[in-house]
């Protein structure tokens, strides 16, 4: 019950104050209050401004940089066009089966002779 009185009170001091000019010393503190109040405010308003142009330039930057590794590295067409032919180049070379044979064989012969 006095907290609401005291609400009461606050209200009936703010709205006299509201109506009265400034200059009255017996509103200054509310002037105060009312001055930190919009100071606040802003405040708040600015840094949610901040925020979102922080958010905005982190995303466009990494835009930038995902579009800077894609173009810095080809499409798969382009690497399909341009790929080696390791036969052609090394016709001597063993291909991939026959290093699996021989990679099988030897550990084939590795098990016998540890038995």
């Amino acid at each position: 019950m006095e907290m609401i009185r005291q609400l009461e009170a606050l209200w009936t001091y703010s709205l006299r104050c509201a109506q009265a000019p400034a200059s009255v010393p017996a509103c200054d503190s509310f002037w105060s209050w009312v001055a930190v109040a919009a100071v606040t405010v802003c405040a708040l308003i600015g840094l949610y401004i901040i925020r979102k142009m922080a958010r905005n330039f982190l995303a466009v930057r990494a835009e930038r940089k995902r579009l800077a590794e894609a173009s810095r590295v080809a499409d798969p067409d382009i690497m399909s066009r341009y790929r080696v032919e390791h036969e052609k180049l090394h016709p001597d070379l063993p291909r991939q089966e026959d290093i699996e044979q021989r990679i099988r064989q030897a550990l084939d012969e590795r098990k016998l002779e540890r038995r």
